[in-house]
């Protein structure tokens, strides 16, 4: 049988919150346990270190904290080339964004790299949003940054001050946690789908809150704050708490598309809501629920519906007023969720945006500014990122959005590398060798495609060479299979240790015996 190649595609979204907040921190805990895990985090604070070096100057207050101003004088002692390289990077990488909006896409980077001093990247290149894609360069500097600057020796001597912040603000987040726990009716322990990690960063931006999530874990990242307000770290949690309870529950909403029809073009609507409607209807209950915790005066909770509802939360006043008879019985909200769903009446919700909707004063300042696109939408890349997506749940439709990628970019090298992925998925599970041959034949050419594609990154590019050598040895072409080795080694990509694979396929052929 053939030997399985494939790893999961894994997607990542950023969203940074600048704000007068300082959430707080629990005694750590096993995930088991609870789904909250507070520790120090070394990469990220390499990563915000380096940045300080690098140029990234943007404080929120009137002054450095300590350890910040400490780590800022690494530069007078940095090798000058390296501090120039590290600059030259950064101010070459803003792709002519301020420097406030630098932050997000280097924390989102750190947190998915592995422990120093390699810093490995722990999931697939290919599968991460364009921003984080745009600095991977920076890993080769953070690893030199690492080791020259003596970031080991650096962080023995803040670590404690770090550790002792978090002993501060502990408190906070222990009240919020409880009350969010006593408001859902959720029990405590158990096994949880997605975990959140809390971390203080005091060399970042003070009053900065910095949350990235992916489908398994929320990272939330706290510059200091002299008074802990942790609403940015309550509404983590209850997307870790709900989101897969929301999930389930999407296909009880009859006529979604009818609803979703409604935000097409609209001014002022992030993408994230106007594109799918798990998304919208996951933040319209999240939203409706810190309202109805927050007990604010009527007259204030419905000015700030009507701001949720023109960022395009149109569910949010739906959910605002079902919670008033969840509040009222003995139910959890996780045995609700889908209760409230399935009551979701499209019609009425029509007419409610007819009447009310263009007539709320769209915002100066969008509650969801971070997560607007900055740049116009690219239908090929929105194809190639909605497959990644459902890659490793529903490789059918996968398959489908990127067979319609490549028929709009016949070079379109994401596209290309991701089928290649699937056909050897189907080769793995072929029940005759007549099917493993076909869908080999049809992955091989999917990662040549890869191969010469301008647009694939240089993961894609080395690990097409690997698993097309596999294949070639598989079928005891050994000299093509060699030829395809070399090249992933000449890439000098070693994303998930391509080129230790790539050293030892070309000493030993893949797999053994070849199939004659």
């Amino acid at each position: 049988m053939f030997l399985r190649l494939v790893c999961a595609v894994t997607l990542v979204c950023v969203c940074v919150i600048s704000t007068a907040a300082g959430p707080a921190a629990i005694s750590p805990a096993s995930p088991q346990e609870s789904p909250i895990v507070i520790d120090d985090n070394l990469r990220v604070f390499t990563m915000v270190a380096a940045l300080n070096v690098a140029g990234f100057d943007v404080e929120l207050s009137s002054q450095y904290h300590p350890a910040r101003a400490a780590v800022r004088k690494i530069a007078e002692t940095l090798d000058p080339d390296l501090l120039r390289r590290l600059k030259d990077f950064y101010n070459t990488h803003k792709a002519g964004e301020p420097d406030e909006n630098q932050l997000a896409k280097y924390i989102s980077l750190a947190v998915i790299l592995g422990d120093p001093p390699t810093f490995k990247l722990t999931t697939r290149e290919e599968g991460l949003p364009d921003d984080i894609r745009s600095v991977m360069g920076f890993v080769p500097l953070l690893q030199e940054f690492y080791l020259k600057a003596g970031v080991s020796r650096v962080w023995a001597i803040v670590g404690p001050v770090y550790e002792a912040e978090m002993d501060r603000i502990g408190p906070a987040i222990r009240e919020i946690v409880s009350k969010t726990d006593s408001y859902l009716r959720a029990s405590t322990g158990g096994v949880y789908s997605q975990t959140m990690r809390v971390s203080v960063e005091l060399a970042a931006p003070q009053n900065s809150v910095n949350v990235r999530s992916d489908r398994d874990d929320y990272y939330v990242i706290l510059g200091y704050a002299a008074t802990p307000r942790i609403e940015e770290i309550r509404h983590a949690y209850l997307h870790v708490r709900l989101n897969s309870y929301v999930a389930r529950a999407v296909p009880k909403v009859e006529k979604s598309d009818a609803l979703m029809e409604l935000l097409k073009g609209v001014d002022g609507v992030p993408r994230t809501y106007s594109a799918n409607f798990e998304s919208m209807l996951t933040e319209s209950l999240v939203r409706a629920i810190e309202l109805r915790m927050d007990r604010e005066p009527q007259a204030k909770a419905q000015e700030n519906l009507k701001i949720l509802y023109r960022s395009g939360l149109l569910l949010a006043p739906y959910f605002y007023e079902a919670l008033v008879a969840y509040e009222a019985s003995d139910a959890s909200l996780r045995n609700e969720i889908s209760t409230m769903a399935a009551g979701v009446d499209v019609g009425k919700e029509r007419l409610r945006f007819a009447d009310t909707f263009h007539a709320i004063v769209l915002p100066e300042r969008q509650p969801l500014r971070a997560e607007v696109p900055t740049k116009p939408v690219d239908p090929v890349l929105e194809l190639v990122r909605a497959a990644e997506t459902a890659f490793d749940n529903d490789k059918p439709r996968a398959r489908q959005l990127f067979e319609a990628a490549l028929k709009n970019d016949p070079r379109n090298g994401r596209a290309s590398y991701g089928l290649g992925l699937i056909e050897m998925d189907r080769a793995n599970r072929a029940s005759s060798d007549s099917d493993r041959d076909a869908a080999l034949t049809n992955a091989l050419q999917y990662f040549e495609q890869t191969i010469a594609s301008d647009s694939a990154s240089r993961s894609a590019t080395a690990w097409s060479h690997i698993y097309a050598g596999h294949i070639l040895d598989f079928r005891c072409n050994r000299n093509a299979a060699v030829a395809h080795y070399r090249k992933a080694i000449e890439s000098g990509d070693d994303t998930r240790d391509a080129q230790k694979t790539a050293q030892s396929d070309l000493a030993q052929p893949f797999g053994g015996e070849c199939r004659q």
